[in-house]
């Protein structure tokens, strides 16, 4: 079996990390003389495009594997994933993800490696598609259907990406100190909103939800461990519901948080785990899918996973 692969690059991700991780990896290809093709994305939604023309217009060869890899944030990760099973006819293409964002929450949560070569040695010298869970969500409200890898919130965490994402266009890079003062900005913003919560036949509504997140996996914002129970491997989803809060409660989460994943025994903080999940918000919030705004309105959103085959072997560690 040959791999053939396409390459999608986002060299604008993690402030340029996208470019310099290509810069490493392309001549390592040519070198191997592995057979690939790429392009680079020229804007937010292009990497769902190219995805999405690839698979569409794929000759299948036999004994030949053709693999989508990705260079990029979990941002272009997402796009190229959506684009891959919209435009896919017969089985899935392999996808495989070199991390270059900032964040880089999903190749945390896979274990894999962040070194662009070893990364590089793990999509190479991968034998055969790995099945990974994948988050997917249906809003009926808007009739979206969407693909998630790491994790979509209403509320408090899609309130920082709004803010951070308009501050990274007034300013490019963003530090720790930009996030977190993006995070109490977005607390002061953030009001309590009603919450609906269905799984399997229980039900339960929150008259002042702060924060809703439902994961794929451990990590978000860029290596916070949120649900440490939450893993890429199996078939459930975990969601975690915090209570409007006063600051003292949230000086105390965040401790507990930083200090190994206490803060889920709190009274304030609701933690379902299922393989499917209901949630219905009668106000108009923000929300964010994978670092990406999703809207601001109310929504009706059904949740699950699935499992998609992807092109990594993360036992290799090292790349000579």
């Amino acid at each position: 079996m040959i791999a053939e692969y396409y390459i999608i690059i986002n060299e604008t991700a993690g402030s340029g990390r996208g470019k310099k991780v290509w810069e490493t990896v392309q001549p390592i290809l040519v070198q191997r003389q592995i057979h690939f093709d790429y392009h680079t994305t020229d804007y937010v939604g292009h990497a769902t495009r190219l995805a999405y023309h690839f698979a569409h217009g794929l000759t299948r060869q036999p004994n030949v594997t053709p693999v989508l890899l990705v260079i990029g944030g979990d941002g272009t990760l997402n796009e190229a994933l959506n684009g891959l099973l919209e435009g896919t006819q017969g089985d899935p293409i392999p996808i495989a993800y070199i991390p270059g964002g900032s964040g880089n929450d999903f190749a945390r949560g896979l274990k894999m490696a962040t070194n662009p070569q070893i990364a590089l040695a793990q999509i190479l010298n991968n034998m055969r598609p790995r099945p990974l869970s994948i988050g997917y969500y249906h809003e009926t409200y808007k009739n979206e259907h969407r693909y998630f890898v790491n994790n979509v919130g209403l509320g408090f965490d899609a309130q920082i990406v709004d803010d951070t994402n308009r501050s990274k266009q007034k300013k490019g890079r963003l530090g720790h100190w930009a996030y977190l003062s993006n995070a109490l900005k977005a607390y002061s913003q953030q009001e309590g909103f009603p919450l609906t919560v269905h799984v399997d036949r229980k039900r339960d509504t929150y008259r002042r939800a702060f924060l809703c997140t439902t994961s794929n996996h451990p990590y978000f914002g860029g290596g916070v461990k949120i649900l440490p129970g939450a893993d890429i491997h199996d078939d459930q989803l975990e969601l975690i519901v915090v209570e409007e809060p006063h600051w003292w409660t949230i000086l105390w989460l965040f401790t507990l948080l930083v200090c190994g994943g206490r803060h889920l025994n709190s009274r304030f903080v609701h933690h379902y785990r299922s393989h499917e999940l209901h949630l219905l918000v009668n106000s108009v919030e923000v929300g964010q899918m994978d670092g990406q705004i999703i809207g601001n309105r109310n929504y009706d959103l059904y949740l699950s996973t699935q499992t998609y085959p992807f092109w990594i072997d993360t036992s290799i560690h090292d790349h000579h």
